[in-house]
C-alpha cells in the first residue's frame, strides 16, 4: 500500500460526540460495556453478518440515494456513466464530507482531495447546468410555424416529400456555439470522470 492510500485511510477522527437520542445512549452503553457500537456486534461474527448482508437490506437496502440516480427509463450508458459517478460525488460531499467526522485539513493529501471534491461539487451542482441552459439557448431559433422549415419537393416517382429547407448557412457556422459549449462540458466532465478514479479510496469514512 502506498503512503497516500495509507494515509487516506487513516483519516484524522472528531472526537465522537455524545448526545441525548436514546439511541445514542445505547451505541454509547454498548461501546463502553462490550467494546462494540451496535447490539449486533455482541453476537457471532456469522449472524451478525446475515442480519447487515441479508435480513436488514430487505427492509433498508444500502446505497438507496445512488440507486435513485438510475432512472426506469431506457438511457445509453454513456450518459450513466456520467450522471451515476457525478451522483457519488454529490452524494458522498453532501453526506459525508459536510459535517462529517474527518478532519480534512490533517495532510496536505486530504487537504488536495477536499479542495478537488469543493470544485468538482460546484461544477456538477452550479456550473454544469449553467452551460447546459446556455448550450440549448444556443440552437437557432425557427421563426413561424414549424412547417414553414419544410419545402414540399415531388420525387422521380410522381411522391411529394418534405425536404428541409436549406437556408444556406453552413452547418459548422450555425452549430458552432452549441459545439463550443458541449465540448466544454464534455471534457470537463471527462476530467472529472478521469479523476475520480485516482481519488477513489478517499471516498471512505
Amino acid at each position: 500500500m502506498t503512503e497516500e492510500k495509507f494515509m487516506c485511510r487513516n483519516h484524522a477522527l472528531k472526537d465522537f460526540e455524545k448526545t441525548s437520542s436514546i439511541l445514542s445512549k445505547i451505541r454509547i452503553f454498548t461501546f463502553e460495556k462490550f467494546g462494540v457500537w451496535d447490539v449486533w456486534d455482541i453476537l457471532p461474527y456469522r449472524w451478525s453478518m446475515w442480519y447487515y448482508e441479508v435480513f436488514r437490506p430487505i427492509f433498508r437496502p444500502s446505497n438507496s440515494r445512488i440507486r435513485k440516480s438510475i432512472p426506469r427509463q431506457y438511457r445509453d450508458v454513456t450518459s450513466l456513466i456520467v450522471d451515476i459517478n457525478f451522483e457519488f460525488i454529490k452524494a458522498f460531499y453532501e453526506d459525508e464530507y459536510v459535517d462529517g467526522v474527518v478532519d480534512w485539513s490533517a495532510t496536505e493529501h486530504h487537504q488536495e482531495f477536499a479542495h478537488w471534491l469543493e470544485l468538482s461539487y460546484k461544477w456538477i451542482t452550479q456550473r454544469r447546468p449553467e452551460l447546459e441552459k446556455e448550450r440549448d439557448d444556443a440552437y437557432p431559433k425557427r421563426s413561424g410555424d414549424v412547417l414553414d422549415s419544410f419545402v414540399e419537393i415531388t420525387d422521380e416517382n410522381g411522391k411529394k416529400l418534405y425536404q428541409f429547407k436549406d437556408d444556406g448557412i453552413p452547418f459548422e457556422e450555425k452549430y458552432a456555439e452549441v459545439n463550443r459549449l458541449e465540448k466544454l462540458i464534455d471534457e470537463k466532465d471527462t476530467e472529472i470522470l478521469t479523476q475520480i478514479i485516482k481519488r477513489r479510496d478517499y471516498f471512505w469514512t
